[in-house]
């Protein structure tokens, strides 16, 4: 059985500028344990020309809770560091 997972990643866009490349992943348990849901991730950005430097996670990840923050910071919505 397999998991629906949405997985963020940060990474250069075809034009050559910061981007956020957001997608679903199918992954088992096992799959998701080994880190795979980030590689397919990696993969399927590839094939859609995004670029290195590439950082992917997943909505576990501490990282979507800081892109959760940073949205708010952006938006000035928040004077918190």
């Amino acid at each position: 059985m397999t998991n629906r997972i949405r997985m963020t990643l940060l990474a250069t866009n075809a034009e050559g500028s910061p981007d956020l490349y957001l997608t679903f992943v199918e992954a088992t348990d096992l799959q998701y344990d080994e880190g795979q849901h980030c590689d397919m991730t990696l993969a399927r950005a590839e094939d859609e020309g995004y670029r290195a430097p590439m950082i992917a996670f997943d909505q576990n990840d501490m990282a979507a809770n800081v892109l959760r923050h940073a949205a708010d910071f952006m938006e000035g919505d928040t004077n918190d560091l």
